[in-house]
């Protein structure tokens, strides 16, 4: 008989994919584009599942290392290192 604690079993959550140095530059040029010129963009990042929103960056934490995507019908703190994919709408 086997225990439960004996056995091993894989994890559901792959690893965040690595993000290269060449798109990591290109999203944030995206997104000091939307703060200085007011354009909306998408963002998809990691949370408990992957999240995709859009919206207007107004505000960039560099202490927390967030960004503050706004639209009309909410606002979201999004973690710059959890951050997949940013492209302009």
């Amino acid at each position: 008989m086997s225990l439960l604690y004996e056995n091993h079993y894989e994890q559901l959550v792959n690893p965040l994919p690595s993000i290269d140095p060449d798109s990591l530059a290109e999203m944030n040029v995206i997104i000091y584009d939307s703060v200085r010129k007011d354009y909306a963009i998408n963002v998809s990042w990691h949370e408990d599942c992957i999240r995709r929103e859009w919206g207007v960056v107004k505000d960039i934490d560099r202490i927390e290392n967030k960004i503050e995507l706004v639209r009309v019908h909410g606002v979201w703190w999004v973690p710059i290192e959890k951050m997949l994919q940013v492209e302009q709408v």
